[in-house]
């Protein structure tokens, strides 16, 4: 096993020490957060100087050792300190990011200062029971990728090169497919300063009918193509009015020339290239390893982060909703500072898809967690569905107002407003109150320290710098939707009137989606099939539709299926019969002369019999089986998420296995205390070292601390630590140290059994000990069925 900390091998965040309430950090037990708490979501609060950063980046680091993916949305630069994470700490590694005029103020050279930063990092590391190995261990865990749209700094994204179809259970779900359409609509306006509200202006209307149209078709858009329809838009009508009556035709112009300028500026080429904003390759590479993917908008203009933050949120809502239902944390979006993007009165278009998220990404096992300064920041509604809130110094009035209510009415009498108050403009920095769903009572700790050097805000050299080995490595690629094209065949042979051939061919027609005067048509043979894939003992039966194409270039003898290209064309795309003014380029004589097209239809079923195989993976053991066309990355994910899911249900059941022990160790604990306190009298206990450390913490964590509460450890630990001591200095107190010592032997076994077992749970469901078999299916003839065969002109565009 990698992990040597058995509160990760249990999917628990270690994220600091717990305190009292009158600020004194507990030296003995450590906070831990259940991550699959965090599927209810988070919110991060404080004034600048509170600690949010560190906060927020010891929750992705505990992410990352629980093998789970985070997307960051990091508008100020913060996040992008997660890559300065060194597992040897040493001066050299941190010297590049170092600022000189800090180390000039030290009256110390780089190097120096560089020197005493490691040396710092390490000794905190130290205090808070970590080391070096476990940086190393992260890092092996996750690939960091910072990505910089709008710019090539970072890695690229292509964010204006297509807009998706969403899936059908989103298009069945007429209020998220509303919210998407008016997010992206809403959101590409913005950038070229049209402030639309849904439903109340023409632009908003026409671009939202453009999109349901071409959606509901299963046809993706680009924005050329979206232009396009914005100028010929693909329906007679909106409402009751006819078009041009609607929308002018010049108007629509107007609007087109706007958007166009998008597509047209240099400064705008970058957002129409780079890297796919996939989700589910931007959250895993391609063996299903987690990635942690930072995008910086700090560079943008306020418009365009409003853009693509609304585009990448709806990005995510159709991702998850492709995923299966689970209760444990599947994956973590973190966005730092929302201000402006989910105000409590306003409505940008970023509000929309982060409130879907807030209210749904619960059953996918994704945790959204928000920070911000103010807590007036965030809308009231959103912040009814967070579970968690964990917040800092808070010293103006008005940002007190907004979480005194919820955290003093879930304490159970023990903080009333004004102590409250008090906590909340006292707090030093590091130290969060977290009021949570999953606690009884609200809970102050301190946080730990994290594992990346925190230099500060991260700029654009800086992100070059990170990402240049990456960028050297694999090219990012530009991403452009192209439409077939003719193989080198010479314009000027286009005839008017097509070619001659058999009325026994099957010909049929198929035009894109736009207006034109005039048609021109080239040839392909087209060819699809059912195949079925049958195994009854494995009880697999799929079918399979497949569909492909080739050229008919002059070229063309006999069809080479293995070189032809799968298309998604159905029949209810193509017409029987071409439009008026169309022409076409040639046929070869060798398909023209054919008056059927059976032996080709024979060639195509022998193809499929002899190359078409069904491959699914198994993982055995955990009787799983992949879905056809899912990938051995994307299965391998399924089969991670799958045990982590085994793993918390273990958990629970750890948790009733153990709840009638912990109630007697909890009377013993309050028993033996009481005597030890009576008999010790005036002496003064000191702090001491953790003895129950993560054991008891576990404990904690699992059982909750309505019953094993922070002050009950803290005392245990202390009694049983200073019991010889008071031995030595009162005689009274044998008795009660022999029985202090009696239940330190007891809570010892208990955190030694609930490690050991931690280990156990963990080396079951460990992955690793899961082989992922190749299972190939191959079809019978007589499963090759309903198979066509035509010839198709396809309009060129």
């Amino acid at each position: 096993m990698e992990n040597n900390y058995p509160y990760e091998q249990l999917g628990f965040f270690y994220l600091g020490r717990e305190m009292d309430f009158n600020g004194t950090s507990q030296e003995i037990l450590p906070f831990l957060y259940k991550s699959r708490d965090l599927t209810t979501h988070a919110a991060i609060i404080g004034m600048t100087g509170s600690g949010k950063t560190g906060l927020g980046i010891s929750l992705i680091e505990e992410a990352i050792m629980d093998n789970i993916p985070s997307i960051i949305i990091d508008p100020k630069g913060d996040m992008g300190n997660l890559l300065l994470s060194f597992p040897d700490l040493s001066g050299e590694s941190l010297q590049p990011w170092i600022d000189p005029a800090e180390a000039a103020k030290k009256g110390k050279t780089i190097e120096q200062y560089a020197d005493d930063q490691a040396r710092t990092w390490k000794a905190g590391l130290q205090r808070w029971e970590q080391g070096t190995g476990r940086i190393a261990a992260m890092r092996r865990k996750t690939s960091f990728t910072i990505y910089t749209p709008g710019s090539s700094a970072g890695i690229p994204v292509s964010v204006l090169g297509n807009f998706g179809a969403p899936p059908v259970d989103v298009l069945s779900d007429g209020d998220t497919l509303n919210g998407l359409v008016n997010s992206l609509v809403t959101g590409l306006l913005s950038l070229v300063d049209i402030k639309a509200e849904s439903g109340k202006s023409r632009e908003y209307v026409l671009m939202s009918s453009i999109f349901l149209h071409s959606w509901r078709k299963g046809e993706d858009l680009d924005m050329e193509t979206l232009i396009g329809n914005i100028v010929n838009p693909p329906f007679k009508k909106v409402g009751v009015f006819g078009l041009n009556t609607f929308y002018p035709q010049p108007d629509r112009m107007d609007l087109a020339m706007k958007l166009n300028l998008i597509i047209a500026s240099p400064s705008f080429g970058s957002w129409m290239q780079g890297e796919p904003l996939n989700i589910q390759s931007i959250l895993y590479d391609e063996n299903g390893k987690p990635n942690t993917a930072i995008f910086s908008i700090a560079h943008l203009s306020e418009s365009e982060r409003m853009f693509f933050v609304t585009i990448l949120l709806n990005r995510i809502i159709d991702w998850m909703r492709r995923q299966q239902g689970t209760s444990s944390l599947k994956a973590l979006l973190y966005m730092d500072e929302i201000f402006g993007y989910f105000p409590p009165t306003a409505n940008p278009p970023s509000k929309r898809p982060m409130l879907l998220l807030l209210k749904q990404a619960r059953a996918y096992g994704i945790g959204v967690v928000l920070a911000t300064q103010n807590p007036v920041d965030l809308d009231y509604k959103g912040l009814s569905n967070i579970g968690s809130w964990f917040v800092g110094r808070l010293q103006t009035t008005q940002d007190q107002d907004r979480v005194v209510d919820g955290i003093a009415g879930s304490s159970g009498g023990k903080l009333d407003k004004k102590t409250l108050r008090k906590l909340l403009s006292d707090m030093k920095g590091r130290q969060f109150l977290l009021r949570s769903a999953h606690l009884d009572e609200p809970l102050l700790f301190e946080t730990r320290w994290v594992m990346s050097y925190l230099k500060g805000p991260i700029s654009l050299p800086d992100i070059e710098k990170l990402m240049e080995e990456r960028k050297s490595s694999t090219q990012a690629e530009v991403i452009v939707d192209q439409t077939a094209t003719t193989t080198g065949t010479d314009t000027a042979s286009i005839q008017d009137n097509p070619p001659l051939i058999a009325d026994t061919v099957k010909q049929r027609y198929y035009l894109h989606p736009v207006e034109k005067d005039e048609f021109v048509f080239e040839p392909w043979l087209a060819a699809r099939a059912n195949v079925r894939f049958y195994n009854a003992k494995k009880n697999i039966d799929e079918i399979t539709h497949v569909a492909l194409r080739i050229y008919l270039d002059e070229t063309f003898v006999e069809p080479r299926w293995q070189d032809a290209e799968e298309i998604s064309i159905t029949e209810n795309d193509l017409t029987p019969s071409p439009p008026d003014n169309s022409s076409y380029y040639p046929l070869t004589p060798a398909f023209t002369k054919n008056t059927t097209l059976n032996q080709f239809s024979r060639s195509f079923t022998d193809y499929l019999y002899q190359n078409k195989r069904l491959e699914l993976f198994r993982a055995e053991d955990c009787n799983l089986e992949s879905r056809p066309g899912e990938s051995q990355a994307d299965f391998t994910v399924r089969l991670a998420d799958s045990l982590r899911e085994k793993k918390d249900e273990e958990v629970v059941r750890l948790e009733d296995q153990y709840r009638r022990l912990q109630l007697g160790i909890e009377k013993k604990i309050e028993t033996a205390l009481s005597k030890v306190e009576k008999e010790k009298a005036d002496v003064v206990a000191k702090t001491t070292d953790t003895i129950l450390s993560f054991g008891t913490a576990i404990m904690g964590a699992i059982f909750g601390r309505k019953s094993i509460s922070v002050s009950t450890i803290s005392r245990a630990s202390t009694g049983i630590k200073n019991a010889g001591r008071l031995a030595r200095e009162k005689g009274q107190v044998k008795q009660a140290e022999e029985n202090v010592l009696k239940l330190q032997q007891e809570l010892e076994a208990i955190s030694g059994e609930l490690e050991e077992k931690a280990g156990r749970i963990a080396q079951k469901y460990d992955i690793e000990n899961y082989e992922v078999t190749t299972l190939s299916l191959k079809p019978r003839r007589s499963d090759i069925f309903d198979v066509d065969i035509c010839l198709l002109w396809e309009m060129v565009s």
